[in-house]
């Protein structure tokens, strides 16, 4: 097993693929971002030899909708207060130490429908 790296010896928390996340999300010019919530949609593997995750944005159902957006069906298992979606069109590479906290996982249901629209967007089978 690869030593790990500086940034994974500083959580003491791990976090799986499908938790929901609040990390600090960058805005498209990736000069800010909005603590928020994520989902965690890369593997362990990302994390074990990175210290990294890669992560979709939630956002507020009330916004916009978008191509790809999956609502969230059960927000008390994805610890969420409001009805929700995961943005698909928006991902971000979030370093281990840099999770805020997990706050739930997304639902069994959704989670199909987040892997099939990410197979859409990414060159993956």
């Amino acid at each position: 097993m690869p030593p790990m790296t500086p940034s994974a010896k500083r959580s003491m928390s791990y976090y799986r693929s499908w938790d929901i996340v609040v990390v600090p999300f960058p805005f498209t010019d990736q000069k800010t971002n909005k603590v928020r919530p994520a989902v965690i949609v890369s593997t362990d593997a990302l994390r074990q030899r990175n210290g990294k995750y890669i992560v979709a944005m939630i956002t507020n159902a009330t916004n916009a909708a978008q191509y790809g957006d999956v609502s969230i069906s059960e927000l008390s298992a994805a610890g969420l207060p409001i009805a929700s979606v995961v943005r698909t069109s928006k991902v971000a590479v979030i370093e281990d130490a840099d999770v805020h906290k997990r706050v739930g996982t997304l639902p069994t249901a959704d989670r199909k429908l987040v892997a099939e629209q990410l197979r859409e967007y990414l060159a993956i089978d």
